[in-house]
């Protein structure tokens, strides 16, 4: 299965762009299932590991739960399957 990340968050982390744009193309446009697509090396210091310091508590307060790829599409089956029944 392929499985692609949510084209609407800019973050462009690995061009190491500022902690500040990371968290503003994160959170700026933020919608229930996406998937974010952020990179975990970069050349140089990464400021993505800062970004996520901010962005992370501020979805959990906004009542956002951070899930695997695996476990949405299993949630998203089981929400079909109760409907089709």
């Amino acid at each position: 299965m392929t499985v692609l990340w949510s084209w609407h968050h800019p973050t462009d982390d690995w061009a190491r762009p500022g902690v500040n744009h990371i968290v503003k193309g994160i959170l700026g446009d933020v919608r229930s299932g996406d998937i974010v697509l952020l990179h975990d090396y970069v050349s140089g210091k990464t400021q993505t590991i800062d970004a996520l310091r901010v962005i992370l508590p501020k979805l959990t307060e906004e009542g956002y739960r951070f899930v695997t790829v695996s476990e949405m599409l299993h949630l998203k089956n089981s929400k079909t399957n109760m409907v089709n029944r």
